[in-house]
């Protein structure tokens, strides 16, 4: 079987199932396989830093955003309002550090 445009789409990181998609679906497959291995590093630097209670508020909410990533499949996207979630829980969890920092 002889199919040069197939392998060039495929060399291209482009298959035929996406049409018009302009690398959007792929740039967001690599920001969310980006962000996991970094949340991953984040939960347990949070762990190993005896300054930080068990139940820092911080620690639950990168955990379960998480356990959401590993439950997802590759083609899986946030939607927007996950994202802004994801935004905002991160923010708070960096604020509630702040604080832990400035009371110890």
């Amino acid at each position: 079987m002889d199919c040069p445009a197939a392998l060039e789409r495929i060399k291209e990181d482009r298959p035929i199932t996406i049409k018009d998609d302009k690398g959007n679906t792929s740039k967001c497959i690599v920001e969310v396989v980006t962000v996991q291995p970094d949340m991953r590093e984040l939960y347990e630097t949070m762990n190993r830093l005896h300054l930080l209670s068990s139940d820092f508020e911080g620690k639950a909410k990168v955990k379960s955003w998480l356990d959401k990533f590993e439950m997802m499949q590759a083609s899986d996207e946030l939607s927007d309002t996950e994202a802004r979630q994801l935004i905002f829980d991160l923010e708070s969890a960096h604020n509630a550090f702040n604080r832990e920092l400035h009371s110890a």
